[in-house]
């Protein structure tokens, strides 16, 4: 099992988006990434933040569970930010790379657990997370953990 391959169908709906198709599920993708205040989909950096902070609390509470932690609540908020954008827009003459370079975020935690248990289970999260461990090798990333009381 440790050399399963996941698979995503991909396709083109109407001009300017995509439905992207995983096992039963399907999700729409707009641009790549959109500098519009409002648009029709979720760019596809944006799903990459989301997709991020999912598995994120996803393996807190998996975490959690072996440790005996209940959690009341959990929220993360995550800020990417690209290593120029403008070569993302095509702009000539421009520098660097159109790629993640820093995302940063806070998780938010109300738990049961104490503040040195919380932290070695967030530690857990982190080593065992598919995600963060794939952008940390291209991006500088830093979450903090905040224990809400």
């Amino acid at each position: 099992m440790h050399d399963h391959a996941f698979e995503v169908r991909v396709q083109q709906t109407t001009t300017g988006a995509a439905r992207a198709y995983a096992r039963m599920q399907a999700f729409d993708v707009g641009s790549q990434a959109s500098l519009r205040e409002e648009d029709s989909q979720p760019s596809a950096v944006e799903y990459v933040l989301g997709a991020l902070g999912g598995d994120l609390l996803r393996g807190l509470e998996r975490a959690a569970s072996g440790a005996g932690v209940t959690l009341y609540a959990v929220e993360i908020a995550l800020s990417g930010r690209l290593d120029n954008i403008l070569v993302h827009l095509g702009v000539i003459g421009e520098q660097g790379h159109p790629g993640f370079g820093a995302i940063d975020g806070t998780l938010y935690v109300s738990c049961d657990g104490d503040q040195p248990t919380i932290e070695s289970v967030w530690q857990r999260t982190l080593a065992r997370s598919p995600l963060y461990n794939t952008l940390t090798r291209c991006a500088d990333l830093s979450i903090r953990l905040v224990v809400m009381s």
